[in-house]
């Protein structure tokens, strides 16, 4: 399958009117309302109401790529638009740039959507690319692009190829207090928890944290009403929670992945279990980590 197998002329917009990145995605998303392709038109502009930071990532200075799975579409939709002046986005003030490219996919098709990122990140990372495209005037002229005729989407991306090595953990007897003070410092929501020899042990996630070290820790029941912590909660933490062990708290169920297990493989499980982080294993060790953040930045660094 090629790249230009992803676009159509009507889901462009050239030139696109917006001063920022999130006018421009609406823009593209009434786009492909507006075609006929969005089954759900109110949830899609939900999503994109809500979006998370990193569903609005920017490609260097080149290029925007707002991403988002919903089943609000059936299957997988791109839109792009071209601005005659640099957009700004609202997350970065110091970044802009005058490409924007909508991708909305169903869950199910993760895999696909990651590689769609990426292959437009590599396409649109080359200058005469971009060049020839800033100069289009035309719908046509941008999908007619030879360059995406050429990119051929991969297949067989191994979670060893995009993994972050580089692995933050914590040992069982790290307190809480700790645990919280790393995650703000090193800028994560996960941290394995591991044995003196590396072997995992469990996990550590905003989750815990929250649910210790927050003394009016409260819970919703179905009515819709709140109820105060159970006698055994409160007996549970009625030490300093900042001094609990994190080998207390942690979770000890965890979805882990190999090194040579693939992309696609990987994707299904974060689709199928609502899940988008994972330790990577190897022999019980951790040897890395992959979340669906990474994995989407470093498909387009490639």
């Amino acid at each position: 399958m090629k790249l230009r197998d992803m676009l159509r002329p009507d889901h462009v917009i050239v030139p696109l009117r917006a001063s920022t990145v999130k006018e421009a995605t609406e823009q593209l998303a009434a786009r492909l309302i507006d075609s006929g392709a969005v089954t759900e038109p109110h949830r899609l502009r939900a999503v994109i109401q809500n979006a998370r930071p990193e569903e609005l990532v920017s490609v260097g200075d080149y290029t925007f790529l707002p991403h988002f799975r919903t089943e609000a579409v059936r299957q997988l939709l791109t839109a792009i638009g071209v601005a005659p002046e640099p957009l700004h986005s609202e997350k970065d003030p110091n970044r802009s740039a005058r490409v924007v490219i909508l991708i909305v996919a169903p869950p199910r098709e993760t895999p696909t959507y990651l590689q769609v990122i990426g292959a437009f990140a590599r396409a649109l990372s080359d200058p005469d690319t971009l060049g020839a495209l800033h100069a289009a005037r035309t719908a046509d002229q941008v999908v007619g692009l030879a360059v995406f005729a050429q990119i051929d989407l991969p297949s067989h991306l191994l979670v060893r190829d995009v993994m972050t090595s580089h692995v933050f953990s914590v040992g069982p007897e790290t307190t809480l207090g700790e645990v919280a003070q790393l995650m703000v410092e090193r800028d994560v929501r996960a941290l394995p928890v591991v044995d003196d020899a590396g072997s995992l042990l469990g996990m550590v996630t905003h989750h815990e944290l929250l649910r210790y070290l927050i003394p009016d820790y409260l819970q919703r029941t179905k009515s819709g009403e709140f109820r105060a912590p159970t006698k055994s909660q409160l007996q549970r933490a009625s030490a300093e929670p900042r001094q609990i062990p994190v080998k207390e708290a942690m979770a000890r169920t965890v979805l882990c992945v190999a090194e040579d297990q693939t992309l696609s493989d990987v994707a299904s499980l974060m689709s199928s279990k609502d899940v988008d982080r994972f330790p990577v294993v190897r022999e019980g060790r951790v040897v890395g980590f992959l979340t669906r953040a990474d994995l989407i930045r470093r498909l387009i660094a490639t």
